[in-house]
C-alpha cells in the first residue's frame, strides 16, 4: 500500500466488502473504496499474505476472501479493528 505504514485498515475495509458481496471484480472494489487508492498490485499483495485469491475472468481479476481473510477479518473485528 503507498502512503501508508500499515496496510491492516485497507486489508479489512477489502475483506469487509467481499464478506458483504462475495466476490467482486477488482474495479468494483476500487469504485467501492477510493480513499484508499487501491491497484493491482495491492490486491496481489492481499494474494501473497493467503487473505484474497485473484482469478483472471474476462479484462480483469476477480477477488474472492480466502479462508484465511475470513479468520483474520474475523481476529480484528474481535479485536476492535
Amino acid at each position: 500500500m503507498r502512503a501508508i505504514d500499515d496496510p491492516t485498515p485497507a486489508y479489512l475495509d477489502v475483506l469487509r466488502r467481499l464478506h458483504q458481496w462475495g466476490p467482486l471484480p477488482e474495479s468494483d472494489i476500487v469504485r467501492m473504496l477510493p480513499h484508499w487508492l487501491l491497484t493491482i498490485n495491492d490486491f496481489r499483495e492481499m494474494e501473497e499474505h493467503g487473505y484474497v485469491d485473484l482469478a483472471f475472468a474476462g479484462d480483469e481479476y476477480v477477488v474472492t476472501m480466502s479462508l484465511l481473510g475470513r479468520l483474520f477479518l474475523e481476529q480484528e473485528e474481535r479485536a476492535g479493528n
